[in-house]
């Protein structure tokens, strides 16, 4: 081979220089893995005094799974949450508290009101659970949820492919990806995909979405990517699901019966642009600048308010939003990592800059609906039939936020390591415009309003870890959080950061010469000072919301041959409610303090596990059979702990077959036509699929 075409191939496989590629024996979410989300350095998870869970896309895609409820059964402790999604878009919690998303270790929108996530240009999923602010800043105090994009290629691969299965879903996706035609150095990638479905009690969702991406290798040692994102998501949420009738049990009818309002939509376009540079001063020192520029416009109307079912078996105190948002997230990050030694200790030193700016313009208004009947519902078509609406706020919002962060990973030893990392936010934040006194009342004022604040959080990490053997870690961790929750949702932002802490011991493993992962964990989280309305306050609302949660989760998964592979995880919690402000149901008269109680929408208990087995050999090579259990404990739609919402078991299945380049798939969900309540809304339980199947096939060029 000559120089210069040993050049062209050194080009041609080329990629970007900081990533490490898991091959060979290091199997995602194994204590060998690098997920980045940990730490933001190239970091084992043998060496990160904290949680990390992994969804590899092998995983995503024999399980079919098509939207991010169910990857997420795939994580210890992970549950949908209604608040914060409202049916139209993901919401979680972790281990019973609000998970935060990030797309590529950039912050992706705010905890409500956020967006549908679709899995198409998804590379895999990292959970960092607990407070992560000492990395990330904005992180919810249960974790953050980290989306790892596929990246493009030198070599050239095509994937394109269809699904058709229940409710009218179709979707269609093309993934091409190599080297750019007469641009030296240049790789791109294109992915793009269209979805529709009818959905299951006819929650429409159309989603239309494509992701160019481009990697510039300028010189030996700097790369420079970029990409965008276009995605079109029109969704009909439901907020309401079945309700509750006046026993506090989920209605008796069909679990196909609609309460949600036939006006029910939301349109919601997103236009992201990434620019990344990577520098490799030298094989200790390396630099990563990043820029995003994220426009998010947001237009629905959803029911908002309603009560269970009373004596008369109707449901009032019905309320409908209509709102549009105006939002632009402007990020630009600066870090280095350092890698040197003081004498026979290593450090992997981690700095950083952050500028972050959130600009908001934001509408409501708010219609008082008729009550229904909770068992012969029949509900509006359109708006002109509420029985009075009225604006609720005018309002804009815009953050500016410094932050400088730092952290070390410090090698004691090949058996002893510790973490310590801190960050300081600097966030200067106003809300201005309009507001209704009372947006229900027939008569109340709207008068003009400002929030102006300016809040500097300093949060913290650290950690250590003991490794006896390569194959065993012993671990415990401290992280606090902090954030400013920029949403639209509340008519006013809150004067003050909401707070966390998370104290947590464990331990990750592998077994049989590898053919076994076991991490366990233990763990007690905390949230403080959200704002809740005490008793004798005069309804004015303080920071004294407080939230606990403890518990334990574990992870593993087993190949105990070749082709069989089980995963599966599980928790074990006390979710409890450390706050004493006073909440009310209306229906039954029962007004009380929450302290003790259950937070809302958080099972005790989950567990999930999959297997799937592939034909080695023979004429059936390439045959893949996966087998799937999903359990979930009860849990509560309301802070009073009255509206109880079942637990469950639902089995999944799974069978493909790869021959060539093609791929054949069908997966099954809920096997035996069960009636289950996947989360609680507000006052109802929203119900999961039933009995339902999907086709797929895929075609594969590389």
């Amino acid at each position: 081979m000559t120089t210069q075409d040993a050049e062209k191939e050194k080009e041609k496989n080329a990629t970007l220089p900081e990533i490490k590629v898991t091959t060979g024996r290091v199997r995602p979410g194994t204590i060998e893995d690098v997920a980045r989300t940990g730490s933001k350095t190239d970091t084992p998870l043998r060496d990160i005094p904290a949680t990390v869970n992994v969804v590899p896309a092998s995983v995503l895609k024999e399980q079919g799974v098509i939207e991010m409820n169910d990857a997420m059964r795939n994580v210890s402790s992970v549950q949908p949450l209604m608040g914060g999604g409202y049916g139209f878009a993901n919401s979680f919690t972790s281990r019973g508290l609000a998970l935060s998303f990030f797309r590529d270790y950039i912050p992706d929108g705010n905890l409500q009101n956020n967006y549908f996530r679709t899995m198409y240009d998804i590379e895999r999923i990292e959970v960092l659970k607990g407070p992560g602010s000492a990395l990330f800043g904005v992180a919810g105090p249960g974790g953050s949820l980290n989306l790892v994009t596929k990246q493009p290629r030198y070599n050239f691969g095509l994937s394109a492919g269809t699904m058709l299965g229940s409710f009218g879903t179709r979707n269609g996706y093309m993934d091409v990806t190599g080297a750019i035609p007469y641009l030296p150095n240049v790789a791109g990638r294109l992915i793009a995909d269209m979805e529709h479905t009818d959905g299951f009690r006819g929650l429409e969702r159309n989603i239309v979405e494509a992701s160019p991406s481009f990697t510039w290798r300028l010189a030996d040692d700097k790369t420079l990517h970029i990409d965008y994102d276009h995605r079109e998501l029109k969704i009909k949420p439901d907020n309401y699901g079945i309700l509750f009738d006046v026993n506090s049990n989920i209605a008796n009818v069909s679990r196909d019966t609609r309460y949600y309002s036939r006006f029910n939509k939301t349109d919601h376009t997103i236009n992201r642009l990434g620019l990344t540079h990577h520098w490799t001063i030298s094989d200790t020192l390396s630099m990563r600048t990043a820029f995003v520029y994220d426009a998010r416009t947001l237009a629905l109307v959803r029911n908002a308010g309603g009560n269970q079912g009373d004596g008369n078996g109707l449901s009032t105190a019905r309320t409908a939003y209509q709102q549009f948002d105006n939002a632009g997230y402007t990020t630009l990050q600066n870090e280095f990592i350092w890698k040197t030694s003081t004498g026979p200790v290593k450090h992997t030193f981690l700095g950083g800059f952050e500028y972050k700016n959130v600009d908001i313009n934001a509408a409501r208004s708010t219609y008082v609906l008729r009550d229904i009947n909770i068992f012969n519902p029949v509900v509006e078509t359109s708006l002109n039939e509420a029985v009075r609406g009225a604006p609720t706020f005018d309002r804009r919002i815009n953050s500016d936020q410094v932050s400088f962060y730092a952290q070390d990973q410090i090698d004691l030893s090949e058996q002893f390591k510790i973490r310590l990392g801190i960050r300081n936010d600097l966030v200067h934040y106003s809300d201005k415009g309009l507001q209704r006194a009372n947006p229900t009342a027939a008569i109340s004022p709207t008068r003009y309003r400002e929030i102006v604040q300016t809040r500097s959080m300093t949060t913290y990490s650290t950690g250590g870890v003991y490794q006896p053997t390569q194959n065993l870690a012993f671990y415990a961790g401290y992280s606090t959080g902090a954030f400013i929750n920029l949403s639209t949702e509340p008519q006013a932002l809150s004067t003050a950061p909401e707070t966390s802490d998370q104290i947590e011991v464990g331990t990750k493993m592998m077994l049989f010469d590898g053919k076994a992962d076991l991490n366990v964990a233990l763990f007690q989280s905390s949230r403080n000072n959200y704002f809740v309305t005490l008793p004798g306050s005069g309804n004015i609302p303080t920071p004294d919301g407080k939230d606990r949660t403890r518990g334990v989760e574990v992870s593993l998964g087993f190949r105990p041959i070749a082709g069989w592979s089980i995963i599966g995880n599980g928790v074990v919690m006390d979710p409890e409610t450390r706050a004493g402000n006073v909440a009310t149901n209306s229906v039954l008269g029962i007004t009380r303090s929450v302290f003790g109680t259950r937070p809302v929408g958080v099972a005790t208990t989950m567990g999930n596990l999959w297997t799937t087995y592939e034909i080695q050999s023979g004429l059936a090579r390439g045959l893949m059979f996966g087998f799937g259990v999903t359990y979930k404990g009860n849990s509560y739609a309301d802070s009073l702990n009255l509206l109880k919402v079942p637990s469950y078991v639902v089995f999944d299945a799974a069978a493909s077959y790869r021959i060539k380049k093609v791929d054949l798939a069908v997966n099954i969900k809920n096997l035996t036509d069960k009636t289950y309540y996947t989360n609680p809304t507000f006052a109802g339980a929203l119900p999961g699929n039933p009995l339902s199947a999907f086709g797929s096939i895929r075609f594969n060029f590389n």
